[in-house]
């Protein structure tokens, strides 16, 4: 809904346009399931009444089941009780189920540290998805508007922030949606005077205190001395950030499995001769991804810590250490670097026996390699790094697992003969500081595998194979990302 103009609109059939414009947004984000519950947060000001309203005028057409949600942060006293009263009764109005949860964001923040407003944030969205979780609800309205994609892409460019900032919030991100994200809140505004619909004021609006307000009351005025269009101009910079935005991450998903490596919960491998060929914008954006998945204060990397671990990655020398936040270390190697939480990663795997069929939990990797027999091999057979396939009349159980030991030679799947499985391993790239917590899959004193490496050939599928044991390595992140 592209109305930028502050008219007034004075005719009904004018808002039956608005209607319809907002349904289009909806469908073109395919944001309502059919038939699908959803949650609409209303906290009583006008974008989110206006939400409400809309979506209780197009609940026929999605068939949804609409229930709202009022989160009260305990924050502005009566007016706060006067919001949750106020937002119940116009649930009611509709005929509406009306929930309403208080959060107590005052304790919030001076445990966590964080802003008066980022601490509510933070609140607001935990409880609306604990609720979404109890409730069963596919989706979670947001009343988030046009105002306020371009108040956020001003106050993330005063902050400092990179690309994937400046797309602004997204209309969907499941199971949030945004149905007015393109809409101006004049156009709000005028839609529910005509319409009748009543909304309340929160004073904390007007507070300079907060930097939202100080963007919306102080910023924005003075750019719209320079550029009247200032608002359009900003907001069709969101919506192509934002699409160039999903393109990039599109190849950030082919090229991550490629370069990250979790071995376990804090420690994972980064291929750096595959990551060497990354165009620039993908290694910074997939370093990005890293740190935000996986360290604690997410927030606390800046550029200059991507940017040292992307010089790392591609020139570092063997040996060169990198400190990141929140107690992160990274170790180059030759064709790797290692990346850990603590101190640096405990030598060997702790020996213990492997039941056929069972699972054995390795506690030092956060992981667990299980065995299962099959009738057959699947085919075609497809085994990877971190699943093999053997025949079970080659092998005695139980299995052992442990680390390497000094002499230990290997067969290689395909190999002439045997050799030292450290020459396997240099032969393999694998860096000196991870060679000890490689798991040793044995059959009596025989190395049936090598775990994310290779199979013993020994014990490689044959055609008169009558049966087979699948092995499979699991980390943390197999089972639950």
């Amino acid at each position: 809904m592209w109305r930028w103009e502050n008219d007034t609109f004075l005719s009904r059939a004018s808002l039956r346009m608005l209607i319809t414009e907002v349904r289009s947004y909806i469908e073109s984000y395919d944001m309502l399931p059919h038939g699908g519950a959803v949650l609409v947060a209303v906290s009583g000001g006008p974008d989110s009444m206006a939400l409400l309203a809309l979506l209780h005028h197009l609940r026929a057409i999605y068939k949804s089941h609409l229930k709202v949600v009022h989160i009260d942060h305990q924050l502005r006293g009566r007016e706060a009780v006067r919001d949750a009263l106020f937002v119940r009764q116009q649930a009611a109005r509709l005929g509406l189920p009306c929930h309403v949860v208080r959060v107590d964001a005052k304790r919030f923040r001076q445990t966590s540290g964080l802003s008066p407003q980022h601490a509510a944030r933070e609140l607001r969205y935990a409880a609306l998805a604990k609720l979404q979780r109890q409730l069963g609800a596919d989706r979670i309205a947001l009343g988030h508007i046009a105002d306020d994609q371009i108040e956020t892409f001003l106050m993330r460019l005063l902050r400092g922030t990179g690309p994937a900032g400046l797309a602004g919030m997204p209309p969907i991100r499941p199971p949030y949606i945004r149905p007015l994200m393109s809409i101006r809140r004049q156009t709000l505004i005028d839609f529910l005077r005509v319409e009748g619909i009543p909304w309340v004021q929160d004073s904390s609006n007007l507070k300079r205190i907060y930097q939202r307000n100080r963007v919306r009351l102080d910023v924005l005025p003075i750019l719209r001395q320079y550029n009247p269009q200032i608002d359009r101009r900003l907001y069709e910079l969101t919506d192509m950030m934002a699409a160039e935005h999903h393109l990039l991450e599109r190849q950030v998903d082919a090229w991550y499995p490629c370069i990250v490596r979790q071995r376990s919960r804090h420690k994972f491998l980064l291929q750096c001769r595959a990551y060497e060929h990354v165009p620039l914008a993908i290694q910074r954006r997939l370093l990005r991804r890293l740190t935000d998945r996986y360290l604690s204060v997410p927030a606390a990397v800046r550029f200059h810590h991507i940017e040292r671990l992307r010089l790392l990655l591609t020139h570092g020398k063997v040996g060169q250490r990198l400190t990141l936040p929140g107690q992160w270390m990274v170790e180059r190697h030759h064709d790797v670097a290692t990346m850990w939480r603590g101190h640096a990663p405990a030598d060997g795997v702790q020996a213990a026996t492997l039941s056929v069929p069972g699972q054995t939990a390795l506690q030092e990797l956060d992981a667990v390699v299980t065995a299962e027999f099959l009738d057959a091999a699947p085919s075609p057979l497809a085994p990877g790094r971190d699943v093999v396939y053997i025949d079970a009349a080659t092998i005695q159980t139980p299995l052992m697992i442990r680390s390497r030991w000094p002499g230990a030679r290997f067969h290689p799947l395909g190999a002439p003969g045997h050799k030292k499985l450290k020459s396997f391993l240099i032969d393999q790239k694998v860096a000196r500081v991870e060679r000890e917590r490689i798991p040793l899959v044995l059959s009596g004193a025989e190395i049936v595998w090598v775990v994310g490496y290779q199979l013993g050939h020994r014990f490689r599928i044959r055609p008169e194979t009558q049966r087979v044991v699948r092995l499979q390595y699991l980390t943390r992140s197999t089972t639950s990302l």
